[in-house]
């Protein structure tokens, strides 16, 4: 516990990890719903003040014994970051041509316990720091209550957020099937939010996934469905221009106000137009037609990779 807490800078995009965005220039493009467009350092992107704080004083600058940093809580990911993306960036992938099955696609590659144990915990971070999971950690109060006081909004977001990471990493652990995901041909986009099913506060996860753009050339899926078969645990996946569009979509359809890209700028979907955040409703989920192609994984059909309908995110 800590008392006075000092006011500080916390991104929800960590530095480290956002620095992989950058153009040739040093900056990334940031581009707003109605098509505005802001470049920066990255560093400056993805901040909230004293985002991970927990104040519990009735009045501004009142300090209780009860207050709480859990910035902390992530740290650990922040540190492996670079190495994880690193790690990625040399792993081998598979070749292929536009005739070759979906199915065929994945390569098998042994990976030790450590490195999907730091990978887990580097994706998890992002999903629950998330602008997209802020939202979520307070919307129940809000459906019932209404538009809450700044303050005590706040303090229902933080105090639902904490602990919701080391229970996400205890919880998935290095259990389930990990996908790197190649995108050559387009680049991708990085969102305040993005594909995933955690939410805090966090109580259990019987199917947790989460599909995570590290790089403008890398993504990251994990998910651990009902039924698989255990191994091989990681693949790797090179994926063409249109699947790259499909998972862009997603990052659209989950963000809000902020979606991030190096230099290759997207086309503004109607969904992140409408400055909420959406999910995915029905059948037709591109992500779920991907899950269904990740071998071990079984399903009941392939969805085709094609559009889908949106609903508000609750």
């Amino acid at each position: 516990m800590a008392r006075g807490l000092k006011s500080e800078r916390h991104h929800w995009w960590p530095e480290c990890f956002s620095e992989f965005w950058k153009n040739d220039e040093g900056c990334v493009h940031w581009l707003w719903p109605d098509g505005k467009i802001v470049s920066s350092p990255p560093k400056n992107f993805g901040v909230i003040g004293n985002g991970h704080h927990i104040r519990l004083g009735n009045a501004p600058g009142e300090s209780t014994v009860w207050d709480e940093c859990f910035e902390r809580d992530f740290q650990r990911a922040d540190d492996n970051f670079p190495a994880v993306i690193r790690w990625l960036q040399q792993l081998e992938r598979l070749n292929y041509s536009s005739q070759t099955p979906m199915k065929d696609r994945f390569m098998p590659v042994n990976v030790e316990d450590e490195r999907l144990s730091m990978l887990a915990e580097s994706m998890i971070s992002l999903a629950v720091r998330s602008s997209m999971n802020r939202e979520a950690a307070v919307s129940l109060a809000e459906h019932y209550r209404g538009p809450l006081p700044e303050r005590e909004r706040n303090t229902l977001i933080t105090m639902n957020m904490h602990r919701s990471h080391k229970e996400a990493v205890k919880q998935i652990g290095t259990r389930g099937k990990f996908v790197a995901i190649y995108s050559p041909a387009r680049e991708l986009i990085f969102g305040d939010g993005f594909y995933h099913n955690m939410r805090s506060p966090l109580n259990s996860m019987p199917s947790p996934k989460i599909l995570a753009p590290l790089t403008p050339d890398i993504a990251v899926l994990f998910v651990r469905p009902m039924a698989y078969t255990t191994m091989p645990r990681f693949f790797t996946l090179v994926i063409d221009s249109d699947k790259a569009k499909k998972l862009n979509h997603a990052v659209q359809v989950y963000s809000r106000d902020k979606i991030y890209y190096r230099s290759e700028k997207s086309e503004i979907d109607r969904a992140y137009a409408q400055s909420k955040h959406l999910e995915y409703a029905g059948l037709l989920n591109p992500i779920e037609d991907l899950i269904s192609y990740v071998p071990g994984i079984q399903t009941l059909s392939h969805l085709g990779f094609w559009g889908c309908n949106v609903r508000h995110s609750r």
